[in-house]
């Protein structure tokens, strides 16, 4: 079992906005261009212009925090939908950036998410954690950074190993077209 996100991420904006939206960017590189929730890529959904930015706590019921950096999660389309303004103030959601996720939450060698924990189990209902997607994107990840480790290899001459690289390269652009087309659910 591992963590559900790659590269935990972390808050690094001391800036000020009025509107929430200009933090967009900020939010894409604390969360490597990954959704807070599930560590979805932004790649497989239209990248920055199609994720969403989360009100961790609704704004809803917390205006007071709607500009507030440290309340906002980069988040796919997906799980920001699924989350809307549920809020449940104990055993409820856990910011994504808090050591506590990886507690609650894990993902098995086939990508899918699963709890740790009954609170992880609220997480992963609440958020559709547990649908097909997350364990078809994880997956095409991974075989996106096999493809990059594929390219830098050096061999002298075609061999088993460059057939194979090819190969891999080949189905990785064919997903790659698939991914522009748009991915369902």
């Amino acid at each position: 079992m591992i963590n559900v996100q790659k590269i935990k991420p972390t808050r690094t904006c001391t800036k000020s906005y009025s509107r929430y939206s200009s933090f967009k960017e900020h939010l894409e590189e604390d969360f490597n261009k990954s959704c807070g929730y599930c560590d979805d890529p932004n790649l497989y959904y239209g990248q920055k212009l199609d994720y969403h930015i989360d009100h961790f706590k609704p704004k809803s019921r917390f205006p007071e925090l709607e500009v507030e950096y440290k309340n906002l999660v980069y988040s796919c389309p997906y799980c920001n939908r699924a989350k809307s303004n549920k809020w449940k103030a104990k055993n409820g959601f856990i910011d994504p950036c808090s050591q506590e996720y990886d507690k609650n939450l894990q993902r098995d060698d086939k990508g899918q998410i699963q709890p740790i924990t009954e609170r992880g189990e609220y997480i992963i209902q609440n958020l559709q954690l547990h649908l097909k997607r997350h364990e078809v994107i994880w997956t095409l990840s991974r075989l996106e950074k096999k493809k990059q480790q594929l390219k830098t290899l050096s061999t002298n001459g075609v061999n088993k190993l460059e057939v194979l690289k090819n190969e891999l390269i080949e189905i990785q652009e064919k997903i790659d077209a698939y991914i522009t087309g748009g991915l369902g659910e």
